[in-house]
């Protein structure tokens, strides 16, 4: 009798559990717009400079709270201007960046904030650009590519079963782009702000 007991029981647990995960997994797919605050270096010789652009993210979530997200986003050219004592030069800007981390969702009455703390990599051709038509580069062949790390969260409001409305998501983005300009901490320090639709499997 009690190895009866304990297979229905075990059995009852398995259904129960399967039949959890496969309410709670779920896939989101979100298409935004992104205001990014690119702050090229931390010497004040180059201006911060506002970027518009726009990305895609994916999440598999594989409880109603834990998922893991994808994101693409990019951000067109924009003239960036540089500044040492008398000598001036401007270049043209890029940002591309692609990223991939944990995200933890609060599903609660009619809103569902989350945080979220992604790693990848970053692109843009802004340091070769300047250090051609500025003479004080010290570098030759400065890096177009650099490690970036995102950290931040938002809001999402479903709409419906399978659509919903991110009026908010706000980031601190770290890069490191190493370049001929300053010599030391390579980090640049940048803020994003997103707002999107998403579509929900």
């Amino acid at each position: 009798m009690n190895f009866r007991f304990a297979l229905l029981l075990a059995v009852t647990l398995l259904v129960c559990g399967k039949g959890f995960a496969q309410e709670s997994s779920t896939v989101e797919l979100t298409g935004f717009y992104s205001y990014f605050r690119f702050n090229p270096e931390n010497s004040g010789m180059v201006t911060s400079n506002s970027l518009n652009g726009g990305g895609v993210e994916a999440t598999l979530f594989f409880t109603k709270m834990f998922g893991i997200k994808g994101e693409l986003a990019d951000y067109g050219s924009h003239t960036i201007n540089y500044t040492n004592g008398s000598v001036s030069a401007a270049a043209r800007a890029n940002l591309f960046t692609y990223t991939l981390g944990p995200i933890l969702k609060f599903r609660v009455w009619k809103v569902e904030p989350f945080g979220e703390a992604l790693f990848g990599g970053a692109h843009s051709s802004f340091y070769g650009n300047l250090c051609k038509v500025y003479t004080g580069c010290t570098a030759n062949n400065p890096s177009n590519n650099a490690f970036d790390f995102i950290l931040g969260g938002g809001l999402d409001i479903p709409l419906s079963k399978s659509i919903a409305f991110r009026p908010a998501q706000v980031d601190y983005v770290l890069t490191r782009f190493g370049n001929g300009f300053t010599s030391g901490n390579q980090n640049q320090s940048n803020f994003r702000y997103q707002i999107g639709i998403q579509f929900r499997f």
